[in-house]
């Protein structure tokens, strides 16, 4: 597997913060046909995560998902669209990986939907109920970028460090293979 080192984001954690976003973003108009939302279709290309810093407690017992969102502005943040999350540990209400999963070089993939698998924000099934404006505003969604989500995170829950670097790849063979959380579906027998 070849690895783009020049493309890929670096994010924190943030004690007491439920979402943290990068500082930046990938550009999905740099290099392609034009036409952002065509990023992804007809081949599966997946988020890979990897810790450079291990997660640690600040209070209680936080989770972390790790997550892909798009925004039609270069700086994610809170109303940028969250596409999809990692699952984990299920503990209590919650799911997510606990800092004793997250330990350094620690890699997780995610596969990145893609965009016909995209739900609008009123719920109804892309593209089936989409207006001209409604796909106007979809088409300016050419930034991608890699987020942490803490589901419990509260006053009394949190991480005091932890950090991911993210970056898109086309498969998860090869040196990512050995540390896939998504076994294979097949086997020899």
């Amino acid at each position: 597997m070849i690895y783009d080192y020049a493309t890929q984001l670096s994010v924190a954690v943030s004690s007491g913060t439920a979402t943290t976003f990068p500082t930046g973003s990938f550009d999905l108009l740099d290099g392609n046909d034009g036409v952002p939302p065509l990023f992804g279709t007809g081949e599966r290309l997946y988020m890979q995560f990897e810790v450079t810093t291990a997660f640690t407690i600040d209070s209680g017992s936080p989770l972390a998902q790790f997550g892909v969102a798009v925004d039609d502005a270069a700086t994610l943040a809170a109303s940028s669209h969250v596409l999809s999350l990692t699952a984990g540990t299920i503990a209590g209400n919650f799911v997510g990986y606990e800092a004793s999963e997250l330990t350094l070089g620690k890699t997780f993939h995610l596969p990145i939907p893609a965009w016909e698998d995209v739900m609008e924000a009123t719920a109804g099934d892309w593209p089936n109920t989409t207006s001209a404006a409604t796909l106007t505003a979809f088409h300016a969604m050419r930034y991608m970028g890699p987020i942490i989500h803490v589901p419990n995170s509260s006053e009394a829950i949190g991480f005091a460090t932890g950090a991911i670097e993210a970056r898109i790849i086309k498969d998860i063979a090869g040196k990512a293979n050995a540390i896939n959380v998504y076994p294979g579906r097949s086997k020899i027998l």
